[in-house]
């Protein structure tokens, strides 16, 4: 994964060996302690530079979480593409993406703060908001042709704020896993006029689903895949 970001940025502005070392240390500590729990001190300490070092290269955390969400988004790339092939079905692969960050921020404190604090901070919220409307209109362009890929950034502005409070609001006896998931697929597959039969045959479809075993698996294969990049540079 680290060398996914390195390549990503150096088409930009190449990274120094000092930055690889700071993004990397910084993409480890967000994923196993938490980006609320990881402050710029301990960057410096786990990477083996100075404070100033660290601060001079990314003043806010929220430059090198900019990183992570980068790589993040690509990997959501990864589960789409994947739930694409196998269903033979853009809504469902849609429908599948959303209903697995749900579960995994309602099931695990670290994913939570990750999604959390990306969708708080404006850079990396803009980014994915950019992100998701590019995809969104890939995915479901041919089923929605009465919509421009103008208007599904219109709508993402609605719907990636729909998918912040189904983040921001825990689930007890009352609100179920199952009830924030359809409830929060229905009204944004209604915002891209997707009709009712095609949003409850897909809603099904995902509570049949073991999403909350999926979505754990997946992240730990996120977090695997810097841990075996990092092994490697060792």
């Amino acid at each position: 994964m680290l060398n996914s970001i390195i390549e990503r940025h150096n088409k930009l502005t190449p990274l120094s060996e000092t930055e690889i070392k700071i993004i990397g240390t910084a993409s480890r500590l967000f994923l196993e302690k938490g980006f609320s729990a990881s402050s710029h001190r301990m960057i410096a300490k786990e990477s083996g530079f100075g404070l100033g070092t660290v601060t001079y290269h990314y003043r806010t955390k929220e430059d090198m979480l900019r990183l992570l969400i980068e790589e993040l988004m690509d990997y959501h790339l990864d589960i789409l593409e994947e739930a694409s092939e196998k269903a033979k079905d853009n809504l469902f692969a849609y429908a599948m993406e959303i209903a697995i960050q749900i579960a995994l921020c309602e099931n695990n404190e670290k994913a939570w703060d990750l999604y959390h604090s990306a969708y708080n901070h404006p850079e990396t919220y803009a980014y994915i908001k950019d992100w998701a409307s590019r995809k969104n209109y890939q995915l479901l362009g041919n089923l929605t042709p009465e919509l421009t890929e103008a208007d599904y950034r219109k709508i993402e502005n609605i719907t990636s704020g729909i998918e912040l409070a189904a983040f921001m609001s825990p689930c007890d006896r009352y609100f179920t896993l199952d009830d924030k998931i359809s409830m929060s697929l229905d009204i944004m597959m209604k915002a891209y006029n997707i009709s009712e039969t095609d949003r409850k045959q897909t809603i099904d479809k995902i509570l049949k689903l073991d999403y909350k075993q999926t979505a754990k698996d997946l992240f730990e294969k996120f977090v695997k895949r810097l841990d075996n990049v990092e092994e490697q540079n060792v």
